[in-house]
């Protein structure tokens, strides 16, 4: 029970970290240059 707790906080933290990334790169502007390529 306490691996799967563990487990879900890495998931859960991993998820935040890339939320927080998209929106650095969205509040940057739509256009994106290596998506553009």
């Amino acid at each position: 029970m306490n691996r799967s707790v563990g487990l879900r906080g890495k998931y859960l933290d991993f998820i935040y970290i890339c939320r927080a990334i998209f929106h650095v790169f969205a509040f940057k502007g739509t256009r994106m240059s290596f998506l553009s390529k």
